[in-house]
């Protein structure tokens, strides 16, 4: 098997296409869609799209055929690869903005847990994550005012209905931040 630059770099750009996150609101990005109900498929992944992409274009030979042509191939009989817009915030994905709020949060959260916490219980993470839970749902909390003034309206508005961030989500952030 022969490897040339040109394969080198057309997979290379290839796969930043596919991966590169930008603020850009016009991005779009490839997804394997299922022919039937035009839903993105439950297969569908980074590497399996590029080499759908590769085997649509016909190019699958050097470093292109190392990826999962035939898995590829098997998939695009009941899904179609398309091209999909990418949801983004106006400065950047909503989901990373979310995050970040809470970054910046958690240890001002965990100062004022601190001090309301009763001494004689003991203090654990998730007890603190459903205490963070109760005080971002109550409008009168100094957190939920705190959370307001640093401009976090994001990260209290739960973006999937009116019910608050639960305290699962609040132990991701924690383990995201220990990562």
């Amino acid at each position: 098997m022969e490897t040339s630059w040109r394969d080198v770099e057309s997979l290379w750009r290839l796969g930043v296409s596919t991966l590169s996150k930008t603020d850009n609101k016009t991005e779009s990005h490839f997804v394997l869609l299922n022919k039937k109900t035009g839903k993105v498929a439950s297969t569908n992944n980074w590497l399996l799209v590029l080499a759908a992409r590769a085997h649509t274009s016909g190019d699958t030979s050097g470093i292109l055929g190392l990826l999962p042509q035939g898995k590829a191939k098997k998939l695009l009989v009941s899904n179609e690869l398309s091209t999909k817009m990418a949801r983004r915030a106006k400065d950047g994905r909503l989901t990373d903005k979310i995050s970040d709020q809470a970054v910046t949060l958690l240890p001002q959260l965990a100062v004022l847990f601190g001090e309301q916490h009763p001494i004689h219980k003991t203090v654990t993470r998730e007890n603190f994550c459903l205490w963070v839970t109760k005080q971002l749902a109550d409008e009168t909390s100094f957190a939920f005012q705190n959370a307001i003034n640093r401009g976090c309206e994001d990260l209290i508005q739960n973006t999937t209905g009116d019910k608050p961030r639960s305290a699962r989500w609040w132990l991701d952030q924690i383990k995201k931040m220990q990562s």
